[in-house]
């Protein structure tokens, strides 16, 4: 696995613009000659496509197709503004059909392999739902089937619901943007397990790439999506996914609680379930190890 001296390098990495109406989306992607269906990675709400490179392990960043897709306006992507706000209700349906039109110009067909974490993670639910010929294996870790948050992150989201307060979220925004103290203080309101997280040997590059994107984000979009998201529901449909599905995350994760998670697995038929105890939303950080042979493991079986 990754060691904290390891030089990781992405010589066959490429980037990608693609074009929907009204925003772009952007993409990595490796290794794009080899054999096997591609791995997509999906992160969460205000990171980018680069969180998971430093975890990634070796077999999967060396060896497998992959793809890390950003979300909706999370820079380098960029929704227009008049765009987002003319959004009056983004349901599930519709955040899927962007990942599948991205993919369609991307790979074609091809069905893929879904790794997804907290927002990422309900995209990957998303499509599963939406478009099983897509997906041919979930792997969702702290994701979500309801967008209401909890936490410090879920009042930043209650705040963004009123046009009185969704101004302190763009202020917020740009003030975590700013400052490397205030932005490690916000994550580490998500964190459970701390030895384990400042420990990590990706600790350190994980968040100095977090807080350099998170500092070019637009915080009028990040505002919007916060509101749009909290709307989506997949409760009435997720029982419909029918490929094999692993749901994991952190048995104290303060955004997304362990009872929603277990709920999830619940609700996909044969789901398998993997909570981690002691940890909060950081996988990458908090079970660093745990996370990766995880991660082989379930690629290889499924």
């Amino acid at each position: 696995m990754i060691a904290a001296s390891q030089k990781r390098t992405f010589s066959k990495m490429h980037s990608h613009t693609i074009s929907l109406p009204g925003q772009t989306l952007t993409a990595l992607s490796a290794n794009e000659s080899a054999a096997g269906p591609p791995v997509v990675f999906i992160h969460g709400i205000t990171a980018s496509g680069n969180l998971w490179l430093p975890s990634m392990p070796a077999e999967i960043r060396d060896g497998r197709r992959w793809i890390s897709l950003s979300l909706p306006g999370h820079y380098p992507a960029k929704i227009d503004r008049s765009t987002i706000e003319s959004w009056d209700v983004v349901t599930s349906e519709i955040w899927a059909s962007w990942y599948q039109t991205a993919l369609q110009q991307l790979i074609g067909d091809e069905p893929t392999d879904f790794v997804g974490w907290s927002t990422g993670g309900f995209t990957s639910l998303a499509m599963g739902v939406h478009f099983p010929k897509r997906v041919r294996s979930i792997l969702s870790i702290s994701g979500f089937a309801i967008g209401e948050w909890l936490g410090l992150i879920g009042r930043f989201q209650r705040m963004s619901l009123s046009a009185l307060t969704r101004w302190m979220v763009r202020l917020g925004f740009g003030s975590v943007g700013g400052q490397r103290w205030l932005f490690d203080l916000v994550i580490g309101s998500g964190v459970g397990d701390f030895k384990a997280f400042r420990s990590s040997p990706v600790y350190e590059e994980s968040m100095r790439d977090w807080f350099a994107t998170f500092g070019q984000h637009d915080s009028v979009i990040m505002a919007e999506l916060f509101r749009k998201i909290s709307r989506v529901d997949l409760s009435d449909c997720i029982g419909r996914i029918g490929c094999p599905t692993l749901i994991a995350g952190g048995d104290s994760d303060p955004y997304i609680p362990a009872s929603h998670t277990r709920w999830i697995a619940d609700q996909v038929r044969g789901a398998e379930l993997v909570l981690w105890p002691g940890a909060g939303h950081m996988f990458f950080a908090e079970r660093t190890q745990e996370y990766q042979d995880l991660l082989v493991r379930w690629l290889n079986r499924s």
